[in-house]
C-alpha cells in the first residue's frame, strides 16, 4: 500500500516537474517573440500577455525582469540544441560544434534571429564572452602552446570572430552561402590561419 502510494506521488511529482518545464519554455518563447516586437516594450506584463499566463506564474518561474531575460542565453543554445553538447576539448571539436551552429542556423526561427541582432542579443553575447573565451582556449591549446603570447591572442581571437554569430550572418546576408558552405569556408581560414601562426612561431 505504502508502495502503490509513493509511486502515485512520483507520478504526481514528475508530471508537474514536466508542466513547469512547459510552462517555463512557454515563457521564454513568449519572451524572444515580445523582443522580436521591440525591447521598449520589454516587460512581466508583456510576456505574460503574450505567453497566455498570468503575471504571477511568470513570477513563480523568474523572480524578476532581470531574472527572466538571464535566462534567455541558456535557452536559446537550447532552441538550438548546443546546450547538450560538451565543450570542445581540440580544434576538431570546435570545428564541429561551429559547423552545427552554422547549418542549424538557416532553420533558426525568425523571432530567434531578431533577437539574435538586438541589444538584448548583444549584452548576452558579452555576458558569456569570458567563459567563450575561456572555452576556445582550452579547444586550440595545442595550437596555440607554440606560438608567442601576442599571436596566441590574435590567433585566439581570429579564431572568436570566426565562429561567432555575426560571421554566421554576413556569409548569409554578404555571400548568400549556404550554412554548409560557410562552414567549409571558415574551417579552411582557420586551418590556414593555425598554420601560418606556427611556420612564423618557427622563424
Amino acid at each position: 500500500m505504502i508502495r502503490i502510494m509513493n509511486e502515485k506521488k512520483k507520478y504526481r511529482s514528475s508530471l508537474r516537474q514536466e508542466q513547469m518545464n512547459r510552462t517555463r519554455e512557454q515563457i521564454l518563447d513568449a519572451l524572444v517573440r515580445t523582443i522580436g516586437q521591440g525591447v521598449a516594450g520589454l516587460s512581466i506584463p508583456a510576456v505574460a500577455r503574450e505567453a497566455g499566463v498570468s503575471i504571477p506564474t511568470i513570477y513563480r518561474h523568474f523572480h524578476n525582469k532581470q531574472e527572466l531575460v538571464a535566462a534567455l542565453g541558456g535557452y536559446l543554445m537550447q532552441k538550438m540544441g548546443l546546450a547538450s553538447m560538451q565543450p570542445p576539448r581540440s580544434l576538431d571539436d570546435l570545428l564541429a560544434i561551429s559547423r552545427y551552429g552554422f547549418v542549424k542556423a538557416e532553420d533558426m526561427d525568425e523571432a530567434i534571429k531578431i533577437v539574435a541582432v538586438s541589444e538584448l542579443g548583444s549584452k548576452i553575447r558579452k555576458d558569456a564572452l569570458p567563459l567563450r573565451i575561456k572555452m576556445l582556449e582550452n579547444a586550440l591549446a595545442d595550437e596555440l602552446a607554440p606560438l608567442n603570447e601576442l599571436d596566441r591572442v590574435r590567433l585566439r581571437n581570429m579564431v572568436l570572430v570566426l565562429t561567432s554569430s555575426a560571421m554566421i550572418r554576413a556569409f548569409k546576408e554578404y555571400l548568400n552561402l549556404s550554412g554548409e558552405v560557410a562552414a567549409d569556408t571558415v574551417e579552411w581560414a582557420i586551418r590556414l590561419l593555425i598554420r601560418a601562426a606556427r611556420e612564423k612561431s618557427q622563424e
